[in-house]
């Protein structure tokens, strides 16, 4: 293999590596509603279409940190498939986000599986999230069945929150 055919493929493992990332921290964004963090990942003029909400990113970062009652999500990203060429590149992300809903003190859990369709764009060398489409798969929702204070459950103290008050804000700080 020549010089110049390794750099080439150690370039795209790197641009890959760097994808996954991006996907990565958008899933911790949402959950953890960090909107700085979550802003950061789009590129400037950057569009989504998610069911509820098609336009521009910045506004959808706005509605993905503060929907009205929901208490708690967990966004698990996997199945991730890149083609890269240059400074774009597009992917295929299957995700599948577990939330909990309170309406008028009526809790509901909801488990939505589907894809995220993006496009990228490689900007001053860091990789941004030019277009968005989720694809949905499937839903379920029934009320909530959480435990917090029984058994095992209430002895785990340690909890995620939606926000900088989340323990992994300790362990990574502002800047993960």
């Amino acid at each position: 293999m020549s010089d110049n055919n390794e750099q080439q493929l150690l370039q795209q493992l790197e641009d890959k590596q760097a994808l996954r990332e991006l996907g990565t921290l958008f899933a911790r964004a949402a959950d953890r509603a960090d909107r700085s963090l979550l802003a950061s990942l789009f590129a400037d003029g950057a569009q989504v279409s998610d069911g509820g909400f098609s336009g521009p990113a910045s506004e959808f970062v706005g509605v993905c940190v503060a929907p009205a009652g929901l208490e708690r999500s967990f966004h698990s990203v996997s199945n991730e498939f890149y083609q890269v060429e240059g400074d774009t590149a597009r992917g295929e992300l299957y995700v599948i986000t577990v939330s909990t809903w309170n309406k008028d003190g009526a809790k509901t859990d909801t488990l939505i599986g589907g894809r995220y369709l993006d496009e990228y764009r490689k900007v001053g060398g860091a990789w941004k999230i030019a277009r968005r489409t989720f694809v949905h798969e499937w839903n379920m929702s029934f009320p909530t069945t959480t435990v917090w204070d029984e058994g095992l459950f209430g002895m785990i103290k340690l909890r995620g929150t939606r926000g900088k008050d989340d323990p992994s804000y300790t362990l990574f700080g502002e800047k993960a």
